[in-house]
């Protein structure tokens, strides 16, 4: 057997998926290699010996399979693990050659994270090409342009860069190229990618913004940003994350532009309500009832009337158990989620509220406050804004009034703040050749 045979055998030997198959061709022994998990065996080897039928010579049959031949050995391991089928003839000679892949991706399928209204209904899946391919039937132009890179110290990944020439800034498009080129770790998650961007460290507001709706990502492309895909993530990642994402997707523009305005004032107003309806009811059931009118004071103050806690203290109760319960409904399988919101939403508030731990005021504020976060867009942003929402809680628990505005004024402070490749992330629109406005 071929030293470069008994080399990869010994690479192996410890992987029960790796395969050796002789071949005799022209009296001459060849050695097919890989993973059978990887490759779909059957087919290949049966499109290796279609090409044996019209090839002369072993080597005129490695140049039929392949135009990489005679590689060294570091190559040929990593071309194995990337599920490539290697040829080697006793002649040792070798060609890396592009098998017939077992099927390991799912097709195209409909969204799971967002609901489209009057759009089209396909999304991303895990396989990066079928991504791409899906934009580009969208985008038939040659000013698409897209760039790959493959990353990864242990695990190599490929991430995709899409940009429209003449659209999104050119000093953009180096600094991405620039910063994606000198990453050598793994990339496993997005906050792996993210902190290539230069992420801080506790910071909730990320640089990308995830999509997994195809028009989404090229709405974003039109206004000059640049889409990442990172293989086997069914998403697609708009660079840079604007304010104006949460507030704005590319169906809104299938209703009239009146009904459109209206859709993204209810969705600012939704994520206003999630930072200020917890603070100012703590504010002014504890710090300033003296600025309400008496009877509304009165009523404030019997809906309260036996409940052993103060009310930062209840108010957080709810606040983290809104907080749980939608946690475990993204957790739980989806045959269990909607027991999970019955019990914990409705017979638990309840129970909470006749027992007089909890104030039925509390309630309604806690219920509107998690539909407010819910309206905006992106997962990640309503996150985010979970988070802030504590902050102004705490502060407004202790200065009232002040304290919620205080609180306002920092949020506002922070979110001016933040930049991505010099650009603030409180930019509504970037304009032509990446003006940012």
């Amino acid at each position: 057997m071929d030293n470069l045979v008994q080399e990869m055998k010994t690479t192996f030997a410890d992987h029960d998926d790796f395969f050796i198959h002789e071949e005799q061709f022209d009296q001459t022994a060849i050695y097919l290699i890989g993973f059978d998990t990887l490759i779909d065996f059957t087919k290949t080897n049966l499109y290796v010996r279609q090409m044996a039928q019209v090839s002369a010579s072993v080597n005129e049959l490695l140049i039929n399979l392949s135009d990489q031949l005679d590689v060294n050995a570091e190559q040929i391991k990593k071309a194995i693990l990337e599920g490539k089928l290697v040829v080697v003839s006793e002649s040792k000679r070798n060609a890396i050659v592009e098998p017939v892949h077992s099927n390991l991706r799912r097709s195209i399928g409909e969204p799971q994270n967002e609901s489209p209204i009057h759009g089209p209904l396909d999304a991303f899946g895990e396989d990066i090409d079928i991504n791409i391919g899906l934009i580009r039937k969208r985008l038939d132009t040659e000013r698409l342009c897209h760039c790959s890179y493959q990353v990864g110290e242990l695990t190599s990944r490929k991430i995709s860069m899409l940009y429209i020439k003449g659209k999104a800034s050119s000093v953009l498009i180096e600094k991405v190229d620039r910063q994606l080129k000198q990453i050598e770790s793994d990339i496993d998650t997005i906050d792996d990618l993210n902190k290539h961007f230069g992420h801080r460290k506790f910071n909730p507001v990320s640089h990308l913004f995830s999509t997994e709706i195809p028009i989404q990502a090229v709405d974003s492309l039109k206004k000059n940003r640049i889409v990442l895909f990172l293989d086997n993530y069914p998403f697609a990642f708009v660079f840079p994350h604007l304010f104006g994402d949460m507030l704005s997707t590319a169906n809104d523009r299938n209703f009239p532009i009146g009904l459109s305005l209206m859709i993204r004032t209810l969705r600012g107003l939704g994520a206003l309500v999630t930072l200020i309806l917890p603070a100012l009811y703590v504010a002014l059931t504890s710090v300033n009832p003296e600025i309400l009118k008496t009877d509304l004071a009165l009523f404030i103050a019997e809906s309260r009337e036996g409940v052993p806690l103060t009310s930062i203290l209840e108010t957080i109760v709810m606040v983290g158990l809104v907080d749980l319960i939608t946690e475990a409904i993204v957790r739980l399988p989806k045959s269990v989620g909607p027991t999970v919101t019955m019990v914990g939403g409705v017979i638990l508030g309840q129970a909470m509220v006749e027992a007089k731990l909890v104030s039925n005021l509390l309630v309604i504020v806690t219920t509107i406050m998690l539909i407010g976060s819910s309206v905006v867009i992106g997962v990640q942003n309503s996150m985010y804004l979970r988070v802030l929402k504590y902050p102004v809680l705490i502060l407004a628990s202790v200065y009232g009034i002040v304290g919620l505005f205080t609180g306002l004024i920092l949020i506002c402070i922070y979110l001016a703040s933040l930049t991505t490749c010099d650009i603030p992330y409180m930019t509504f629109r970037m304009k032509g050749k990446g003006d940012t406005k």
